[in-house]
């Protein structure tokens, strides 16, 4: 690219063949254009990497690695993310055409803010939608009596800025499958959030997805997490 873009988008991929054509292109048709779009292929045995290489755009960066799980591949494009702010986008969702352009806006006019997530549309294999994300809440001050409850903040729709998370660091290993609500419980504990009112998300929920084949453990480390949100952000403690 030949200047430095305002957004990274950091789209983790793994084993992904049936759907990551179709994620790449909503976010290659964003009217917002000033992006990257940082696909990091973590070791697929399927045909995704072939088909991402099918997609040709110049704002297309794509890293091929080792499989490293979901967190080694999300901390391995925050490496290499030029942006000014950061959007997360998984290989199974669709974002909507305005998605960028809504939270760049938000972000930019609202400074205070650090990080802003989006509320969701639920669809199935098929596309066909299944339900509406309308419960994460818009404002800090919810936001941060809701982190000891449940995350608040649906990982494939948020933006943060890059600043942010220089300050308080990348994914950690030791909080697999709840490794997005550990780093909000960092985020918010240090910032101001947001969600915005709106879905730009659609957020595809199928038998084979993570949250389905490990519901249990990811329960386990959640209760965990919200431990570390009452010792972050209402104690104060930076553990």
């Amino acid at each position: 690219m030949d200047k430095t873009p305002l957004v990274s988008v950091i789209m983790p991929v793994y084993n992904a063949e049936r759907f990551v054509k179709e994620a790449i292109k909503s976010i290659l048709d964003q009217t917002y254009v000033d992006f990257e779009l940082i696909i990091v292929n973590d070791g697929s045995t399927d045909k995704s990497e072939d088909i991402i290489k099918t997609v040709t755009d110049p704002r297309i960066r794509l890293i091929s690695q080792s499989n490293a799980g979901i967190i080694g591949a999300l901390n391995a494009g925050l490496k290499v993310a030029q942006g000014t702010y950061i959007a997360r986008m998984d290989a199974d969702d669709i974002s909507e055409p305005t998605r960028l352009e809504k939270q760049v806006a938000f972000l930019r006019g609202h400074p205070d803010i650090a990080l802003c997530g989006t509320w969701a549309k639920t669809i199935n294999d098929s596309g066909e939608e299944t339900g509406i994300y309308d419960y994460p809440p818009t404002m800090h001050a919810k936001i941060k009596r809701a982190m000891l409850r449940y995350n608040p903040f649906i990982h494939p729709s948020v933006m943060f800025a890059k600043q942010a998370i220089e300050k308080v660091g990348p994914y950690r290993q030791g909080h697999k499958h709840a490794e997005d609500y550990e780093l909000w419980t960092r985020m918010v504990s240090q910032f101001k959030t947001a969600n915005i009112p709106e879905q730009l998300l659609r957020y595809r929920i199928t038998s084979d997805s993570i949250t389905q084949r490990h519901g249990w453990a990811m329960i386990r480390k959640a209760a965990i997490v919200r431990i570390l949100a009452f010792i972050r952000i209402w104690l104060k403690i930076p553990i």
